[in-house]
């Protein structure tokens, strides 16, 4: 299992050296991951600051264009067409506070009410 685990890393330290090589170890790196090990087996990961926020934000953005598609796939069946899907998008809707459904698209928590708005039409809630 060692071997798998040490592909993820080029850049190795052990973990007594820890505490006195680590900046060192991290700038040598040049933003990838070092490999902290014990008795020469990976125990744990140390990702750059700046790496792991890119890591984060590009994971982010991928669940979100999924949902969009979702939320896309699911307006589509539920209003039948694209250009009905087009028209519902774009105009304000009071369950949204007046706003458009495309206009609040842009955070997880947008899409999620986009979605939920979507979920009770097709459940005839009135909204």
């Amino acid at each position: 299992m060692s071997t798998k685990r040490e592909k993820y890393a080029e850049k190795r330290i052990d973990i007594n050296d820890l505490e006195k090589n680590l900046d060192l170890a991290m700038s040598e790196s040049k933003g990838f991951p070092v490999a902290v090990l014990k008795n020469d087996d990976p125990v744990f990961y140390c990702i750059p600051a700046d790496t792991y926020v890119a890591m984060l934000e590009t994971i982010e953005t991928s669940e979100m264009k999924e949902m969009s598609v979702r939320i896309h796939q699911l307006g589509i069946e539920l209003l039948g067409d694209e250009d009905k899907w087009r028209s519902w998008i774009t105009a304000p809707a009071l369950a949204l506070g007046g706003k458009s459904p495309e206009s609040i698209l842009v955070t997880k928590e947008g899409i999620n009410r986009v979605r939920d708005l979507l979920g009770q039409i097709s459940h005839g809630v009135i909204v």
